[in-house]
């Protein structure tokens, strides 16, 4: 567990304390040197003793937030105090009546998010489409899932694109195969499709399970969350705070009231050594406005709601929302009134109570400058987003809402000793003092990220092909066979995958986004034998300079035969063999490198270069080929020496000593040459050339070595 503390509340010194009446009789958080905060106390000595009494009516029942009134008598040391006047200022200082204070400590175990990117299989058509569509008209997992869209016509009619020609409940192979006829004769509003999906709350709870199994979608984003900070009563048991929003149909409401919030704060919390900068909202204020009762979807929302929650628009479901309002609301101030600390909890520091509310999950494309593009509100620990583009990078915030039962206290109805002697006095004590305190509950919702992950999805590239050269002994012409190679699983490791061609600047950006990729698996049925093919001739020193000699692109493939292999996933695999023919100048080498490209277009690495002549003999043509190795490169080092050309010395003046008196105090031309401190002077030389005007500087230092032959 992790100790989480507002940071206003850890302090250095009485001084800076902002209660310093709990710094003298309590205690606060101190940050050490090593880093770890520990709970201190920053007495001065001058409060002999204090007591802290609670009053008959030290809570009114007749509030909806209930409080918790104290009174707290405080005795002076007389031996710290000169009279009442100084004991009177130093109360003034050390108890201030015109504020509040806040306190939201508590312990933490922060939530771990597993991020995957899961390819089933490969649908080209679907992948294509994904190119040109905007994401958030792409087949949705969540709305096409949903256990009750039969009872919502919106999710039914935006999950399912319906159009006036389709059949009741369509199969996902049916979406897929029909999407794009669907959007061009949807029934609505294609704009509406977009809009709709910006905000999706899915709060229908794990027990009605999905219609549709993830495994049906060809590829999607998936995370799941472990390790939640939620108190043991979250579903369970009539005391917890989630359990209250579920049973009584709030949750729908909080959550809504959470996305169209403004007035929220952005508050420092410290875990550790850590600083972390969340929104907080004021739940208390949520929950007591008008919008608990009344709930109505807005345009850019779509609400996943248990079956109970359905139809919630209709008279008689207003009436009972009515009545499930009071019936929460009681149970909201039952728990404000179990689980909100003493004016003693807060002085000793006792951590607050938590509750899980629920995920936010913010989506974003390309980078996340933006505003998000989607937005998924969450109490599941799973999360499935099937509304990805091909070749474009996703950014996922994960953050985490999280009620805390913390504590807002103020001071009020202070008296302090005036004289030696005073009839009503409290105590014996020469200084004294009174002040009453009140604690109000201060239930904040903290939203925080506990995870960014970034992912795309890219084809894993292939191995380079198998090449095999064949000639003609009757045309001057080079053939070349080409044969993919597959590798099984344990061929690489997700930390050693199959590289990413790095040939052509496109490249680099297929890559980048590769590597973003959890799923790192190769499959032949993103391989449709296209292969590209480089020539050069002239030596070539390094595969770049490949770059800028493509020849061409094979895509028309040969079936020669089929081969059965094992270890990958699909065991059946129809090879797709690739033939080229090449006419070219005999008795003149030529250099061949070729790579293999996926369906969507990712490259392998090239392959080493050959070294292909065509030799002639009378009428007949013989090929040649052989293994090429790119020369090694050597880092030269080049001297010239220009004594004949440039002559650098001192003038004259600067060889003079400047001293004459003593011996041990010469001075070189003052120091303008040379440097008798230890250091060296450097000097530029600048040579134009009155042919060219080309320039040419030199640095020259000078340093004075020291002869003590004749000391």
């Amino acid at each position: 567990m992790n100790q989480v503390v507002d940071t206003e509340n850890i302090v250095g010194s009485l001084d800076k304390a902002p209660d310093r009446l709990r710094a003298e009789i309590g205690s606060y958080y101190l940050l050490g040197d090593q880093g770890y905060l520990t709970l201190e106390n920053f007495r001065s000595g001058r409060i002999q003793t204090h007591e802290i009494t609670t009053p008959v009516d030290s809570v009114n029942n007749q509030v909806l937030i209930p409080k918790k009134k104290y009174t707290i008598l405080i005795e002076g040391m007389e031996s710290s105090f000169r009279d009442h006047d100084q004991w009177n200022d130093y109360i003034g200082q050390t108890i201030i009546t015109d504020r509040n204070f806040l306190d939201h400590t508590f312990d933490l175990e922060p939530p771990t998010v597993t991020n995957k990117f899961v390819k089933n299989f490969h649908n080209p058509n679907y992948e294509n489409i994904t190119k040109i569509f905007p994401t958030n008209q792409l087949l949705n997992y969540n709305l096409i899932s949903y256990p009750h869209k039969d009872s919502s016509e919106t999710i039914r009619n935006i999950g399912e694109i319906r159009t006036r020609f389709n059949l009741p409940s369509p199969t996902v192979e049916i979406l897929l195969n029909e999407f794009e006829n669907r959007i061009e004769n949807y029934t609505g509003s294609i704009a509406e499709i977009t809009r709709k999906q910006r905000n999706i709350f899915d709060l229908t709870p794990s027990a009605e399970g999905e219609s549709v199994s993830a495994i049906k979608f060809p590829f999607y984003h998936s995370k799941t969350i472990s390790g939640n900070p939620t108190d043991s009563n979250y579903f369970v048991g009539e005391l917890g705070f989630g359990y209250s929003l579920r049973i009584y149909g709030k949750e729908k409401n909080l959550f809504q009231m959470i996305k169209k919030d403004l007035s929220f704060l952005n508050r420092s919390f410290t875990i550790g050594r850590q600083e972390i900068v969340g929104k907080v909202y004021n739940a208390i204020s949520l929950l007591t406005s008008t919008s608990i009762n009344r709930f109505e979807e807005e345009e850019d929302e779509i609400f996943l709601l248990r079956e109970a929650d359905v139809n919630h628009s209709n008279s008689s479901e207003r009436f009972i929302s009515q009545v499930n309002t009071i019936k929460f609301l009681s149970s909201m101030r039952n728990l404000l009134t179990e689980k909100t600390r003493g004016i003693l909890d807060i002085y000793s520091a006792t951590n607050c109570t938590t509750s899980l509310i629920g995920y936010k999950i913010e989506k974003y494309i390309d980078n996340d400058a933006t505003q998000p593009i989607q937005t998924f509100y969450t109490t599941d620990l799973n999360f499935v987003d099937t509304q990805v583009k091909y070749g474009r990078k996703y950014i996922y915030k994960t953050k985490v809402l999280l009620g805390i039962y913390g504590s807002s206290y103020s001071y009020s109805n202070l008296v302090v000793s005036q004289s030696d002697a005073e009839l009503s006095a409290p105590t014996t004590k020469k200084y004294w003092s009174t002040v009453d305190v009140e604690v109000i509950p201060s239930f904040q919702i903290l939203e925080y990220e506990i995870d960014v992950c970034e992912t795309a999805f890219i084809d894993t590239p292939m191995l380079t092909p198998q090449v095999s050269t064949y000639g003609n002994s009757k045309m001057p012409i080079v053939k070349f066979l080409f044969e993919p190679r597959f590798f099984t699983l344990g061929d690489f490791s997700q930390e050693d995958p199959p590289p990413v061609g790095n040939l052509r600047p496109s490249d680099k950006t297929i890559a980048e986004l590769y590597y973003l990729n959890s799923d790192l698996r190769s499959t032949p049925e993103y391989f449709t034998g296209i292969y590209e093919i480089y020539r050069m001739d002239k030596p070539p020193k390094n595969s770049l300079d490949f770059a800028n000699a493509f020849l061409a692109t094979i895509d028309e493939s040969v079936d020669i035969g089929s081969l059965t292999y094992t270890g990958i996933p699909i065991e059946n695999i129809d090879i797709d063999y690739a033939r080229f023919e090449d006419r070219i100048v005999p008795n003149q080498k030529y250099y061949y490198a070729f790579r293999t490209l996926t369906y969507n277009g990712t490259p392998s690495s090239l392959t080493e270069p050959i070294e292909v002549e065509l030799q002639r003999d009378s009428d007949e043509y013989k090929i040649v080929v052989k293994g090429y190795q790119y020369p090694e490169e050597k880092d030269f080092s080049f001297q010239k020496k220009a004594k004949r050309l440039i002559r650098i010395v001192p003038n004259i003046e600067r060889l003079l000593f400047s001293k004459e008196d003593d011996k041990n105090n010469w001075d070189l031309d003052y120091g303008k040459l040379v440097s008798t401190s230890g250091g060296n002077k450097t000097f530029k030389i600048r040579i134009t050339s009155k042919h060219t005007g080309k320039k040419m500087d030199i640095n020259v230092t000078f340093s004075l070595n020291t002869d003590n032959t004749f000391n």
